[in-house]
């Protein structure tokens, strides 16, 4: 059954108004009279420097594209940074110099999906354009004309060739080549280079894959189709939540759509810019405005790297369209008000080709725990170790609760499973009280299983530079990290090196370095992080605010060079 909700009271936009409607799951208000959102002014983003935040895009299926910004700006009271359409090369279709330099003039950005076939061929037809047919250079002319067209109008804009490459209902599509990702790389580095030829450097090329690949198959993962660094300016993805309308289809939220291909883009180009190039949500099996409003509550904490999205607004397959219901459209106006959310193309265009995000792993990396499996029930580390909780207190008559404490001395940590786009993952809650001067309690990741004595096996990995582990916790704002080293070096419990990390209710990967884990000025016995890092046998986790009370989530436990 189609899903809709009721028209939302004026009085609740303005509470997401004043506040931040990102950061909310409150469920949309079941009755009320109609809203006001076509009384809201229109948000013009006036800030031309700033590259923070994520650029909202759209297509809209119009003659004149040039007509869109003031529709939108008109409809959902915001004004976009870009608008987007397509063009095919049927009949050699001349580049669109009118409305490139008519966006342009509005400070919206030209965003040019250029799809080399012929529509009304099949993929397979006779006539259809092949990948080989551009390598031999049947289309040179073409690609030039339009490369001296891009030169010639001076203005910047966004053009993404060949999209979604990795399907199989393009001519384009690596399934349709031979299976051959290689073939399609060439094909897109020679456009590129006969555009870098013609001096056509204002353009920004968008190299874009599909969320899933079809089909499943080696030769057809994304990866193996990048055409390298200097021919891609951003990474593009595309994916939709076909609801439950289709009949292979299901209800996907807006994280499970890409949560997949968006590690996949990190560890392909890390240090590209991310672009939801073409996104959307049916009606049909779910809550679209709920959808929505997760999309805004999750781009900023789940998708830091995605910089700019567009929302394919069209009836089509399924009704993409933004106003495909009141409450659809009311939630969009209101997440388009939050304060992350950037409309200036002049800034996006400003976006860095390149920039730092945390460095994907190595080979040269150490994985501890990434938690996905089980042994006897209970979590490991990667080399067979095990994964338990404790506590401990100055003050034995307040003593510091955790979870499953009625399992044993070593009690296992929690098993928190995948959802929500996170993989499965190790947590517990915990209880700190007052009074005492101190007190805590402790997750403890073992590397190596215990010898036939029940002793800690000692590793060395003092070659590493930096921990990284994702966190997660509430009732806290920081966790104390600590590296056990082998008895044999006499520290006393509570004064191996170790140091203190900010956390938040917000999922986020943290890069600490070693040097940073120091023992503190009243260790009995002092020792440098080498010598500990040399001879370790234990990482802990620990919660030790007095008082406090929470969860603590942890993901992904690795040491980088």
């Amino acid at each position: 059954m189609n899903t809709r909700v009721k028209t939302i009271p004026f009085w609740l936009i303005l509470t997401a108004l004043l506040g931040s409607c990102a950061s909310t799951s409150t469920p949309l208000a079941p009755e009320g009279p109609a809203s006001g959102i076509a009384g809201l002014p229109v948000l013009k983003d006036q800030n031309a420097e700033s590259t923070s935040g994520v650029f909202f895009g759209i297509f809209r299926e119009r003659t004149n594209k040039a007509t869109v910004p003031d529709e939108v700006s008109k409809d959902l009271r915001f004004q976009p940074a870009t608008v987007m359409w397509y063009t095919s090369w049927k009949g050699n279709a001349a580049f669109p110099k009118e409305e490139v330099l008519a966006l342009s003039k509005q400070g919206v950005v030209p965003n040019i999906t250029w799809e080399p076939w012929d529509w009304n061929l099949g993929v397979n037809d006779a006539g259809q354009i092949k990948l080989k047919d551009i390598l031999d250079g049947k289309w040179d002319t073409y690609i030039r004309m339009w490369a001296k067209e891009a030169r010639a109008v001076n203005v910047p804009i966004l053009l993404r060739w060949g999209h979604e490459f990795n399907g199989n209902w393009y001519p384009w599509s690596v399934a349709a080549n031979g299976q051959d990702p290689a073939t399609y790389v060439k094909a897109y580095q020679h456009v590129h280079d006969l555009f870098t030829a013609e001096g056509a450097n204002k353009v920004q090329w968008i190299w874009c894959y599909n969320n899933a690949d079809v089909p499943g198959e080696s030769w057809n993962d994304p990866a193996r189709a990048y055409p390298g660094d200097k021919y891609v300016d951003w990474v593009g993805i595309d994916g939709y939540n076909w609801g439950t309308n289709p009949s292979w289809g299901a209800w996907v939220s807006f994280q499970n759509v890409f949560k997949g291909a968006y590690d996949r883009a990190l560890k392909i180009a890390p240090s590209k810019p991310i672009i939801l190039a073409e996104f959307a949500s049916s009606e049909i099996g779910g809550s679209k405005p709920e959808w929505i409003q997760n999309m805004f509550s999750d781009l900023p904490k789940v998708f830091p790297q995605v910089k700019a999205i567009v929302w394919f607004d069209i009836q089509k397959e399924e009704d993409w369209r933004i106003d495909s219901s009141v409450g659809s459209k009311e939630r969009m106006a209101i997440g388009l008000r939050s304060k992350y959310v950037r409309g200036n193309g002049a800034a996006l265009l400003k976006v860095p080709a390149s920039f730092g995000p945390v460095t994907p792993p190595t080979g040269n990396s150490k994985k501890i725990a990434d938690f996905e499996a089980l042994s006897d029930g209970r979590l490991t580390t990667l080399d067979g170790g095990k994964v338990f909780l404790s506590g401990f207190q100055q003050n034995a008559a307040q003593s510091s609760t955790f979870s499953n404490q009625d399992q044993g001395n070593e009690p296992p940590a929690v098993v928190m499973p995948a959802e929500n786009g996170r993989s499965q993952r190790a947590a517990f809650d915990f209880g700190i009280k007052a009074p005492n001067d101190y007190a805590g309690v402790v997750l403890g990741l073992e590397f190596k299983p215990r010898n036939a004595e029940n002793q800690l096996v000692a590793v060395d990995l003092s070659q590493y530079k930096t921990l990284r582990l994702t966190l997660q916790a509430t009732g806290t704002s920081k966790v104390r990290l600590e590296l056990i080293g082998d008895a044999a070096l006499g520290i006393a419990d509570g004064s191996h090196p170790q140091v203190y990390v900010d956390v938040s209710v917000e999922t986020k990967t943290v890069d600490v370095p070693l040097s940073s884990f120091v023992q503190p000025d009243w260790a009995p016995v002092k020792k440098t992080t080498a010598e500990v890092l040399a001879k370790l046998v234990k990482f802990n986790l620990v919660a030790d605010t007095v008082p406090s009370a929470g969860n603590v989530q942890v993901d992904d436990v690795m040491l980088l060079p």
